[in-house]
This record gives C-alpha cells, sequence and structure tokens, in this order.
C-alpha cells in the first residue's frame, strides 16, 4: 500500500507514473490529474499517436483507419497479472455453484467468457477513443470475490476490479461504462435465441440469465458501477438499456 503523491490517499494497488516516476492513487494516476512535471511530453506523445490515425481522406481510408486504430490494443505486464487473478477468482467462483465436486467446461466457458468479454469491451473501446485504459483488480473486490467462492455462500458477488480509463469527455467515457452492459446483453439474448434451436440444452437457458444478472448487477445507479456513469451521461439510455435487460432477465426463466 502507497499513498497517492497528490492527495495523500492509501491506495492498496497504487499506479506508477511513467514520466515523473512517483506513485498515485486511481484519481490521480494521469499526468493531467497530478500536475505533472513531464506533462508536455505526456500531451505531445498523445497527438503524436493521434496524428498516426488520422492518414488518408478518402471514406475507404476513414475505415481503415478506424480499424487499425481499434486494433492498438495496448496492455502491460500489470494489467496480465490483475486479469489473470481476477479471472481465476471468477473462476473458482463458477466452480463453487457445484462444490468443487466436477467441472463442466461449458458452465465454466459461459461464466468466464461474461465476465472477461464485459470487461475487455471497456477497455477496447477507451483505447479506440485515444484513453489510456487498463484492467485493475481491488483488493476489496478480490476478498468480495473469494468469499463467493465459497460453496456454502448463499449469495455470490463478482467485482474483483474495473478497467480504469483516462477519459474526460462525460459523452464518451458513458459511452464506454454502456458498452459493458451491452456485450452482456448481445450474448444474453444470442443465448436466448440459440435456446430454441437447441431446446434441450440448459447451457443455453444459462448462459442467458447469467450474462442478464451480470448486466443488471452493473447496471445499478451506485457508487462505481457502470449504472451510475451511464445514468450521469444519459438517462434515457440508461432506462432503456434496464428495460431490455429486464426482458432477457424474465425471459431467460421463462
Amino acid at each position: 500500500m502507497k499513498s497517492c503523491f497528490t492527495c495523500g490517499y492509501d491506495e492498496s494497488i497504487p499506479f506508477k507514473c511513467n514520466y515523473c516516476g512517483e506513485w498515485f492513487c486511481h484519481l490521480h494516476r494521469i499526468p493531467i490529474n497530478h500536475s505533472c512535471p513531464f506533462v508536455n511530453e505526456y500531451v505531445e506523445k498523445r497527438k503524436a499517436m493521434m496524428q498516426d490515425d488520422f492518414v488518408g481522406h478518402s471514406a475507404n481510408s476513414s475505415v481503415l483507419r478506424s480499424l487499425l486504430r481499434a486494433m492498438k490494443i495496448k496492455s502491460s505486464k500489470t494489467e496480465l497479472l490483475h486479469l489473470s487473478i481476477a479471472t481465476l477468482l471468477v473462476m473458482a467462483v463458477g466452480l463453487s455453484f457445484n462444490h468443487y465436486r466436477y467441472i463442466s467446461w461449458q458452465f465454466l466457458a459461459i461464466f468466464v467468457s461474461a465476465f472477461l468479454i464485459h470487461e475487455l469491451a471497456h477497455k477496447f473501446l477507451a483505447q479506440y477513443y485515444g484513453s489510456w485504459a487498463e484492467f485493475r483488480a481491488q483488493l476489496y473486490g478480490l476478498i468480495i470475490t473469494a468469499i463467493s467462492a465459497i460453496p456454502i455462500m448463499p449469495f455470490k458477488f463478482i467485482a474483483p476490479g474495473a478497467v480504469m480509463v483516462g477519459l474526460s469527455d462525460k459523452s464518451r467515457f458513458g459511452r464506454v461504462a454502456l458498452i459493458g452492459p451491452m456485450t452482456n446483453l448481445i450474448m444474453g439474448f444470442g443465448f436466448l435465441m440459440s435456446s430454441y434451436l437447441f431446446p434441450y440444452s440448459s447451457y443455453m437457458y444459462v448462459g442467458a440469465s447469467f450474462n442478464a444478472w451480470i448486466a443488471m448487477f452493473n447496471l445499478l445507479p451506485f457508487g462505481v458501477l457502470d449504472g451510475q456513469k451511464i445514468f450521469d451521461w444519459n438517462k434515457i439510455v440508461w432506462a432503456c438499456t434496464m428495460a431490455s435487460t429486464m426482458v432477457l432477465f424474465i425471459a431467460s426463466y421463462l
């Protein structure tokens, strides 16, 4: 645990600035937010990265530019470590449903993909917008998820961490928050439609209901959840997304 160089907050998983070398909390991790003495270097680097995306003027080059921009996915060893730990805990929660007696790879794949795709969607869209974005595990979230992996626990919570982004634009920040639950909705309705093609496969209903649950939990307009960010950005979008999630949740149990 380290104290933020700017505000003094004791951060369990601190962020080290690549420019000044100091440690910061999640709110002051971006050089601009902590008045980094090398902020000009940071800004120039961001401008150079953005200029690389603006090549050509035709419609075809515009499409190609967007594709290349979307493919510029950046990660770090720290992120991979945090994401690996979080994924292992999520897998443990999934295995706890059958008390670790046997492994259902189909169920485990559905369970883990609902978490991973949700988080990676946040990351990819934020990076598409030109923002720094990486997954970070949170100590309290890891503890809650680990407790949920105990078979006798009647309630399960999956909240090992979240994708941190450096966006200041409210509209883009809202869209980045929205894309996570939207991936769960898309997967959930996909499983629901597949259940009509494979009516005897219980995994289709599990996939629909679990993705609906993940989306509904994240859409709650509280604290650091996606729902609060979406609600602050656009209340109509939040209401429509939550209504769609409730439809999926109810339909998956009919």
